[in-house]
């Protein structure tokens, strides 16, 4: 499984994937569900988004 990435808009999916140390995140934001959003932790790293399920646990180690 690999972390659902962000599309154009906003994430219409999420994963509960752990998005590897190795990459570097440099920050995140939380998008509220309206569709077709739905509720994620949007985190950047330099080259990706990724769109992360709120209620995975590795969620808050990352956000702190």
């Amino acid at each position: 499984r690999r972390p659902t990435k962000v599309g154009l808009i906003c994430c219409e999916a999420v994963s509960k994937a752990v998005i590897p140390n190795h990459i570097k995140l440099t920050s995140y934001k939380r998008q509220n569900a309206l569709k077709p959003c739905v509720e994620a932790v949007i985190f950047f790293s330099e080259n990706e988004k990724y769109c992360s399920e709120p209620s995975a646990r590795w969620i808050q180690k990352r956000i702190k």
